[in-house]
């Protein structure tokens, strides 16, 4: 289960590992079925209403979040290959729930150099705004504006910060969910 390694177990990438795993969430149906999910939000608030209903609006709803997504991962992957970062979860090891949050929560921020330790990460901050700023290129005027730009910026890292909390605490509950199915009697 993806988040499942502990920080104690962190190993630096390899250039070809950084590799492979950028082509893999290029490809990563989840991120599709996420963008045309994120697209069927913004078809139902008709977000930007310029692009109008349908399919053709839900289409350009689909291709901009798409084009968002593939501009901040090009520029994360290739500003962390540059500066040695790596920004894969790794989930805390701590007890409590509030110090694993707080681990989880700054986490979306931080990305570890191949020594393990821990720093603001350039690339994931650099390529969020890439995607969130440069997609503003093709957005209708009502959505083209830098106050735009810097609002997509928050949405996304917002989201990225939630799913790791979710990753930090996803796998006990696939522990107790596990431990309760065993523990039920089958009739």
């Amino acid at each position: 289960m993806a988040g499942t390694k502990k920080a104690a177990d962190f190993q630096p990438l390899t250039q070809h590992e950084r590799n492979q795993l950028y082509f893999k969430t290029m490809a990563n149906p989840l991120g599709y079925i996420k963008a045309g999910f994120s697209a069927g939000i913004d078809q139902w608030n008709d977000k930007p209403e310029e692009w109008e209903q349908g399919a053709s609006g839900y289409g350009k709803r689909f291709a901009n979040i798409v084009g968002q997504y593939s501009i901040q991962r090009t520029v994360t992957f290739g500003v962390s290959s540059a500066l040695h970062e790596d920004n894969r979860y790794f989930n805390s090891g701590r007890k409590g729930v509030w110090p694993r949050t707080e681990y989880a929560l700054l986490s979306g921020m931080l990305a570890r150099h191949d020594n393990g330790r821990l720093h603001v990460s350039v690339s994931q901050l650099g390529g969020v705004a890439a995607g969130a700023f440069l997609s503003r290129l093709w957005q209708p005027p009502s959505q083209s504006s830098a106050e735009d730009g810097a609002v997509s910026f928050g949405i996304t890292m917002g989201s990225n910060i939630a799913f790791g909390v979710l990753k930090e605490f996803l796998p006990d509950l696939g522990r107790a969910l596990a431990k309760k199915h065993q523990a039920s009697p089958t009739p």
